[in-house]
């Protein structure tokens, strides 16, 4: 399945505007004070949520939705719930990994929500992209062949999911990974197309940049 992000929600961490700008996306939110980040770059976002103590200040020239600052969901965890109101099935997160580690942990528990709600979902920053595939919803990735360069899988949860890891340097099939395990650190690719599948459990895979159009999810 050839994946289309649909919605960017776009947060106040490291921006990668490069990638970015390379990708077309049929909404985009500023999630507090990537609002700034946004305007830096020249993008005027369709919608801007969150309590906006990041940014200092409420934009003005776009639609909101503003928040309490004592809330019980991150500003990320309340844009996603946004995209997913609005009938999006994919989201591309920026803007939300590096920075304080907590925020970013943060973001990869959102990450996780989508994927267990069926959503495709990515975060792109840092160098990196992370995805988060589930036994509840996509549990594939399939990727094109990539003559260089490293991926790793870890268990997301305390549930051990079953991996399997085709057509890279190393390849497993149904490995039980443990989430105290560094079992999924660093595989290669060899020139060849790769599938990374999940069953009974989640887990988190971490790439290197690449166009969103190389997700394949099923």
């Amino acid at each position: 399945m050839q994946t289309c992000f649909s919605c960017a929600l776009v947060g106040a961490a490291a921006f990668d505007a490069r990638h970015f700008l390379q990708e077309r996306f049929d909404a985009v939110v500023a999630v507090d004070g990537g609002y700034e980040a946004l305007v830096r770059s020249g993008v005027r976002p369709d919608f801007a949520i969150g309590d906006f103590d990041s940014l200092g200040y409420v934009p003005r020239d776009v639609a909101i939705e503003r928040h309490p600052s004592m809330k019980d969901d991150s500003d990320t965890a309340l844009a996603l719930d946004w995209a997913r109101r609005r009938g999006f099935d994919s989201v591309a997160f920026y803007g939300v990994l590096g920075g304080r580690l907590d925020h970013t942990h943060a973001a990869l528990a959102a990450l996780a929500h989508a994927a267990r709600s069926g959503m495709r979902a990515a975060a792109i920053g840092e160098g990196s992209v992370v995805t988060v595939l589930s036994s509840q919803g996509y549990s594939a990735l399939d990727l094109p062949a990539y003559d260089q360069g490293t991926f790793s899988v870890f268990a997301y949860g305390a549930f051990a999911p079953l991996v399997t890891e085709r057509g890279s340097k190393y390849e497993i099939d149904g490995v039980a990974m443990r989430d105290d395990s560094t079992l999924g650190l660093s595989n290669e690719f060899a020139g060849s197309a790769v599938r990374i599948a999940v069953r009974e459990g989640d887990a988190a895979v971490y790439l290197p940049a690449c166009p969103l159009s190389d997700l394949r999810f099923s």
